[in-house]
């Protein structure tokens, strides 16, 4: 198992339809559809504004590549990649393997 931490600077003004794509875009494609188990969607409050940061429980590295290609493969995607586009300035992701 490993964990992928996601860091998204959000555009101003964006946030509540970058959270409605992550919850009814995202999810049901890489959590229902791919297998991947989202542990929490979060809001940055200190630090930098217009932060979004989600955990995801992943088996191993070639499940994300899976997961991405058939996200990629999706007849939805196009029209998504627009509105993600639209919403993120910047996306980190970072993959965490625990020690102990």
């Amino acid at each position: 198992m490993i964990l992928m931490q996601s860091v998204i600077h959000v555009r101003p003004g964006k946030m509540t339809a970058m959270f409605d794509i992550i919850r009814d875009r995202l999810v049901p494609i890489l959590q229902d559809g791919a297998g991947w188990r989202l542990m929490g969607c979060y809001e940055q409050r200190v630090g930098r504004l217009n932060t979004i940061v989600d955990l995801w429980e992943l088996d191993d590295y070639a499940h994300f590549s899976n997961a991405f290609a058939a996200y990629r493969a999706d007849p939805d995607y196009p029209a998504l990649r627009a509105m993600i586009d639209d919403c993120v300035e910047q996306e980190t992701l970072t993959f965490l393997e625990k020690r102990f």
